[in-house]
């Protein structure tokens, strides 16, 4: 059986954390945070974790989100240098257009 073989998530099989971090190439502390951010869910039993590897098929794409907090985060961060360039007495002109 090849690597890629071995690494298949199959949709009907329930991964230990340990598991889902080799199958996702993460750390097993990778895997606790998206358990517990509920970006995937999981089931506790008991003290371990089982991660349905369906779950793992449907993970939210994280690029988008990572582009979205960005521009928010630097909307943010500008919103006062924003306002002192666009509302000075210079421009009070175009506020009346």
């Amino acid at each position: 059986m090849s690597n890629l073989e071995m690494l298949a998530i199959q949709p009907n099989v329930y991964y230990t954390v340990e598991e889902t971090a080799e199958l996702l190439r993460v750390s097993p502390q990778a895997v606790i945070k998206l358990l517990r951010s509920g970006k995937t869910l999981g089931v506790k039993i008991g003290k371990e974790w089982r991660i349905l590897g369906g779950m793992l098929l449907n993970l939210p794409i994280h690029k988008d989100e990572t582009e979205t907090s960005l521009v928010a985060e630097w909307l943010g961060a500008s919103m006062s240098s924003l306002r002192e360039v666009w509302d000075n007495e210079e421009d009070t002109i175009y506020d009346r257009l």
